[in-house]
């Protein structure tokens, strides 16, 4: 097993990003995480160096927003304001439920930040499983 040390932050920003026209690459030797965007102006240098040694470099799959809405359902029984937790379901009923969920916890500042740090908690959990898998043992700064 290889070991990496790996900014938290950076990969974390890669695992949540949705945008389709961005895509994501472990270096696997330096722990950065590259994005590959088509509107780069340097786009093909980074390809070009992403093809030539495409055993260096390991894509970050798009998110599930299925586990994301799973984290939610989770967090959301850890709610004790029954105001709050009484509301919170309608979240799921929008079309950006993530958004909703966060826009409802703004009344409690300190849910807030609890939600933020067990959703961080559980994607560099997820990331930790995939980095195993690819035979990667991360160290987390």
């Amino acid at each position: 097993m290889r070991k990496l040390t790996i900014n938290a932050q950076d990969i974390v920003f890669a695992w949540q990003d949705e945008c389709l026209d961005n895509a994501y690459y472990l270096d696997i030797e330096s722990g950065d995480t590259r994005l590959v965007n088509r509107n780069l102006l340097e786009l093909g240098d980074l390809t070009d160096e992403i093809e030539r040694d495409l055993e260096r470099f390991l894509y970050i799959p798009k998110p599930d927003k299925n586990l994301l809405i799973d984290d939610l359902k989770e967090f959301a029984f850890t709610i004790e304001d029954s105001s709050l937790k009484n509301i919170l379901p309608l979240a799921f009923e929008s079309p950006d439920p993530v958004a909703a969920f966060k826009k409802i916890l703004e009344r409690s500042p300190r849910d807030r930040a609890r939600l933020d740090a067990f959703i961080r908690a559980s994607l560099l959990a997820r990331v930790d499983r995939w980095l195993k898998a690819n035979a990667i043992d991360a160290e987390f700064v």
